[in-house]
């Protein structure tokens, strides 16, 4: 035709522009091109197939201008233009252009077209914009199931799956049939709403359509019913598949690790591997997972090597995989070196090692990875990274380090925050900063069961049990269901506030919504109705429990300890099928408590010979108990099995509690060494080694204390300044204790407690400041305890001061008049000041209120066994040794000048009954033994339960001096460290 000079019209030009664009080549294209740009007339025909050539070659920018030229040229575009306009514009990511279309379209009237209308919903789809998708579907005339469609799968886009699932409603009231995949995408949607019910209903449409032998929908009802919760009919839809894909195993092996079917999932996998399908990167790390939830290691790291072999191990999800799955089995080496190897790390990879390092409380670790991630070009941290570092702060107790990552978290983490702002409740509630746990916890817009469980724990943990209970009931008011940590919580607030009313209504909760078999509140229960008192309710409510494992068992247990049932609770553990460590240690403590002393070690005796491997609560326990004996022999054994179990400085608190053993044994060199090689010392530590000091009379050493712990920074609270307050009243140190007591209203800003007023009393009545202890009494701002006017009388016998004794023994009398100590100190200073009427006075007194006094009674151990002496016993078999020893070191001590002091005789006899009475006290009895039956280098130790009197102390100075022994002697308020006629106390005490 061109070389006839035969010139074509519009038409036929078009026809042969068409011929070009349609081909699908590019050079096609390209002489389509010239050929457009030479024609003088071009129609409508010739600009569509211009622009759909372009559209089909994703040319998206020369679609847009040959659309512009279009319409300048005043060609008026119709249904064949719009569709691949639409497209460009999605393609390029123009939002606005998509409506500015849709504004043309509706100009031309074009808008109720179903290829114009359904190319125009698409485009609002593919940019979540849903009302305005909406919009263009409601004008478009004749909707077919492709439109309907692209709603449905565009609200289950922007996860607004009610949307979803109400537009799928209206599709079938209107009879519009479904197709494979409406139903895969509305059943995507009762996935994401936990819908069983939908679900079903739309698995019963598919089986009438007969759809359930399509495998892509069969694979969208396993994933709704495992997503659903119900794995029976998630299974079922898997047996009954006639063709399964990949897919298809990779979703029921999900499922099957989803619902903690981990040995399944094994058996699935290689039944899947059998059939001759693939593993790929998603089955793989299922199965990595079902090793991390059976901490199979072994076949995680033989899944390793098969990664290794295939050059997977490199893959970002395998590999990421990996790492989590060492991390949770406890390998962080493993881990690290899993991570190592990955060349490209994804987010999860980061957080998975870091997960591992604060699993295994590793801080250091966690931090330096966390250092290294934020110095990443490509990886920032997310709200995931700090989860796991403030879970670490909260298992720490670091409020510091916890503030930090809440300063980075505010920092870096600007969208999605309730997981962190959730966490922050927990870390700061954990860590005991209520205010801003609370504080936090009013500012987050939406709180789930996690944070209102967080902080509700945190108010029950930190003293404050009624706001814990105030939370719990506003969070049921918010609509949130109390689940078994927050009931927990609440029964263990129950318990504090010792609240059976409150305790018995969540009871009430948990059985009405049966919850009642779950372990943790079964124990609580038990627990919370034992320790309020209620024994019967407590007993029925173990016995309600069909199945009895070893932590309800254990809490029996400790309920008959706690009520002082001892046969109850050995009857229930020694019927116990299976014991573990708190087994032992609740009955070990039950009759350590009641003082049972053989029965006790017995015990022990045989959790060591079955093979029970004892911890630090044990020793702590046992420390206890041979402190409050006190049995130092058997203390310095425990000792010894400690060291060789490694278990010495692994504890602060046990260590705590074998300084006090030496001291109250009466080995304070021992414990003073024990205190300098801890490691680690909290202000228990200290208190104790002070403490202990001061019972033995080493004031000067309680001062040196006092100041290094001032000096290392350590905090003093109330119970410092009370045992450095009581050394200094014991020895006489009025000056200092006074300045010591200034210091701590003014420079410790601590409140004094009546306690410490006592010892301010005692401190001034010791040193015969009788007036100003009185004053003390009378100004203080606190109510006199009844130690307090003890402390008044006790310094009114010392002084011989009767008047005021008389003072103190009527509040005494009053306060606490069973109390046998203030009747006998009372009816002393009486004797001493030879009022012999006014004794038996004090005496008549206490015939007639059924006060009987404490019959003085010493001890000395020999041989690992107890020997026990009243005064003037003579039933030992030793009786005429020990009388003979001491009628002879009596004569020996009067030639270096002894002189009995009668005074301590509380009767009117003569001179020869009152120095025979002396001679008779349980303690000299006891100092007799040791001296004829230990050897000679042996370190003599008398404990006594009541004051040792003063003619007593000045006999056993002498002893000390005659017989060149050391002699330890323990009374009701201190140690007497006796050597070469000198005594620790300096003869004030």
């Amino acid at each position: 035709m061109i070389s006839n000079e035969f010139i074509p019209d519009t038409y036929l030009q078009t026809k042969i522009l068409m011929l070009y664009a349609r081909s699908g080549e590019l050079n096609d294209l390209l002489i389509a091109r010239k050929l457009f740009d030479e024609m003088l007339e071009r129609n409508s025909t010739s600009w569509n197939t211009m622009i759909i050539a372009y559209s089909q070659m994703e040319d998206h920018s020369e679609v847009l201008d040959l659309f512009s030229r279009m319409q300048r040229a005043g060609i008026l575009p119709d249904k064949f233009t719009f569709p691949s306009v639409v497209k460009a514009c999605v393609a390029l990511e123009d939002w606005n252009g998509v409506c500015q279309v849709h504004g043309f379209v509706i100009k031309t009237g074009l808008n109720e077209n179903l290829v114009v209308g359904g190319s125009l919903v698409d485009g609002y789809v593919r940019f979540g914009l849903m009302d305005e998708a909406v919009n263009a579907f409601e004008e478009v005339d004749g909707k077919n199931v492709i439109i309907w469609n692209a709603i449905i799968s565009g609200y289950v886009k922007i996860m607004r799956w009610e949307e979803a699932w109400s537009v799928f409603h209206r599709m079938e009231k209107l009879g519009v049939v479904p197709d494979q995949f409406t139903f895969a995408t509305v059943l995507r949607a009762c996935s994401f709403l936990r819908s069983l019910d939908r679900g079903m209903h739309v698995h019963a449409k598919l089986i009438v359509q007969n759809f359930v032998s399509d495998v892509f929908v069969g694979n969208s009802l396993i994933d709704m019913y495992a997503k659903c919760g119900d794995l029976d009919s998630c299974l079922q839809v898997f047996d009954d598949m006639i063709e399964k894909n990949q897919v298809t195993w990779n979703l029921m092996i999900s499922a099957k690790v989803q619902y903690g079917q981990f040995v399944e999932a094994l058996a699935l996998f290689s039944r899947m591997c059998m059939m001759g399908f693939k593993m790929d990167q998603y089955n793989l790390g299922s199965i990595l997972m079902a090793c991390v939830g059976l901490l199979n290691v072994q076949s995680g790291r033989e899944l390793h090597g098969y990664l290794i072999r295939n050059s997977l191990d490199s893959d970002v999800i395998l590999g990421s995989s990996l790492v989590d799955m060492y991390s949770k089995c406890g390998y962080v080496e493993k881990a690290r070196q899993a991570f190592n190897r990955l060349i490209n790390r994804n987010i999860v990879t980061w957080n998975s090692l870091i997960s591992g390092y604060v699993q295994e409380g590793m801080v250091e670790e966690a931090l330096k990875l966390y250092h290294e991630m934020e110095q990443h070009s490509t990886i920032q941290p997310d709200q995931y990274t700090f989860t796991n570092l403030l879970a670490l702060c909260a298992d720490q107790g670091d409020t510091y380090l916890g503030m930090q990552i809440h300063a980075h978290a505010i920092r870096m983490v600007t969208t999605n925050r309730l997981i962190i702002e959730t966490e922050l409740v927990h870390m700061y509630a954990k860590c005991g900063l209520l205010n801003y746990a609370q504080h936090i916890f009013d500012r987050m817009e939406v709180r789930n069961s996690y944070s209102w469980n967080s902080l509700i724990e945190g108010y029950e943990q930190n003293g404050q049990a009624k706001k814990s209970l105030e939370l719990f009931k506003e969070m049921q008011a918010t609509g949130i269901k109390p689940d078994c940590f927050s009931l927990a919580s609440a029964v263990s607030a129950c318990i504090k506030l010792s609240d059976i009313r409150m305790g018995k209504e969540t009871h009430g909760f948990i059985v009405r919504n049966s919850l009642e078999k779950l372990g943790i509140l079964k124990c609580v229960l038990v627990d919370m109705y034992a320790k309020c008192g209620d024994m019967d309710y407590a007993c029925n409510a173990y016995n309600q429990t069909s199945k009895k494992d070893v932590n309800i068992q254990n809490v029996m247990v400790s309920a008959f300890v706690g009520c002082g049932r001892m046969d109850d609770a050995r009857r229930l553990f020694d019927e116990m099928e299976e014991r573990n460590i708190i087994s032992w240690n609740s009955i070990i403590l039950g009759f350590s408590k009641v003082s049972k002393k053989e029965e006790t070690f017995k015990l022990f005796i045989r959790m060591l010979k079955e093979s029970v491997e004892f911890d630090t609560s044990t020793l702590v326990t046992l420390f206890n108990f041979c402190a409050n004996l006190p049995a130092l022999p058997q203390g310095i054994q425990l000792h010894t099995l400690a060291i060789k179990t490694g278990l010495v400085n692994t504890s602060i608190t046990m260590d705590s509690t074998l300084i006090d053993m030496y001291a109250k044994g009466g080995d304070i060199i021992q414990a003073r060494r024990f205190f300098d090689k801890m490691t680690e010392k909290n202000i228990v530590s200290w208190n104790t080694m002070i403490t202990g000091y001061g019972k033995h009379g080493y004031s000067e050493e309680v001062l040196v204390l006092y100041e290094h712990m001032q000096e290392e920074g350590m905090h003093l609270n109330d119970v410092t300044l009370l045992s450095v307050l009581s050394a200094c009243s014991h020895t006489g140190l009025t000056k200092e204790g006074i300045e010591i007591f200034i210091a701590m209203l003014e420079d410790h800003r601590l409140e004094a407690t009546a306690a410490h007023y006592t010892c301010m009393v005692d401190l001034l009545g010791r040193a015969g400041r009788l007036e100003d202890a009185k004053e003390v009494i009378e100004r203080m701002p606190v109510k006199p305890e009844v130690s307090t006017w003890g402390a008044l009388l006790g310094a009114c016998r010392v002084h011989q001061n009767v008047e005021m004794g008389r003072h103190a023994a009527d509040h005494l009398f009053e306060m606490d008049p069973l109390n046998p100590g203030h009747y006998v100190l009372m009816s002393n200073i009486y004797a001493a000041a030879g009022s012999w009427k006014e004794v038996e006075e004090v005496r008549s007194m206490m015939k007639i209120r059924g006060v009987r006094k404490d019959a003085g009674v010493s001890w000395i151990e020999i041989n690992n066994e107890i020997q026990t002496f009243y005064a003037g016993a003579k039933s030992h078999p030793k009786s005429k040794e020990i009388y003979a020893n001491l009628r002879h070191l009596t004569q020996q001590m009067k030639r270096l000048g002894y002189v009995p002091d009668t005074k301590f005789v509380l009767s009117n006899t003569g001179d020869l009954e009152e120095e025979e009475y002396l001679f008779q006290h349980s303690e000299r009895l006891a100092i007799s033994l040791g001296l004829i039956s230990l050897s000679e280098k042996s370190t003599i130790r008398v404990f006594k339960n009541l004051r040792v009197c003063g003619d007593c102390h000045t006999v056993t100075k002498f002893i000390s001096k005659i017989t060149n022994r050391r002699i330890i002697v323990r009374d009701t308020n201190r140690f007497h460290h006796f050597e070469n006629g000198v005594c620790s106390c300096g003869d004030y005490w």
